[in-house]
Order: structure tokens, then C-alpha cells, then sequence
């Protein structure tokens, strides 16, 4: 099976950690976690909001598929991004 469970897993895991790594939520997490001195809290509801998160995108992305063909989907969000990418360089260049 070319795409087992391990490798969509790892693949998943990856794009998630790259996402995530020192996004906003991960700093006012930090913040969160030092503000009320309970890290094991904060941490457990972090994971829950994440992982609540997950679950709605699998299952909107699922439904979503039955309607839409991945190759609109696939270029839409190319689209979006290009045009996110493009207004991030002109802010950039004129300040």
C-alpha cells in the first residue's frame, strides 16, 4: 500500500508541526502557561483545541471532497496562496 497509515501519520505530523512551530497560538500558549504557573493545564487544553481543530478539518476536507474535485481545491488554495504571497511582498517592499 503506497500510502499506509504510517506515512499519511508522519506526513500529517509534519505539516502540523511545521504550522504550528512558533505560530501565534504556540507563543500565547508559552504566555498562558507562565501567567497561571499550570503548564500541564494549559498544555492539555492546548492539545484538545488542536486536536478539535484536526477533527473538523478531516471531516469538513472529507465532505468537501464529495463535492469538489481535488484539482479545484488543489489549485484554489494555490491561488489563495499566491495572492497572500503577492500582498506579503508588496507590504514588505512599501513598509
Amino acid at each position: 500500500m503506497r500510502n499506509g497509515f504510517w506515512r499519511v501519520a508522519a506526513r500529517s505530523f509534519a505539516v502540523l508541526f511545521i504550522a504550528e512551530f512558533g505560530d501565534l497560538t504556540q507563543l500565547a500558549t508559552a504566555n498562558l502557561a507562565a501567567r497561571y504557573h499550570d503548564p500541564v493545564a494549559v498544555g492539555a487544553g492546548a492539545v484538545l483545541g488542536l486536536w478539535a481543530v484536526g477533527g473538523l478539518a478531516i471531516t469538513g476536507g472529507r465532505q468537501l471532497l464529495r463535492i469538489v474535485p481535488f484539482q479545484w481545491i488543489t489549485r484554489t488554495a494555490a491561488t489563495i496562496m499566491t495572492i497572500l504571497a503577492v500582498i506579503s511582498l508588496v507590504t514588505a517592499i512599501t513598509g
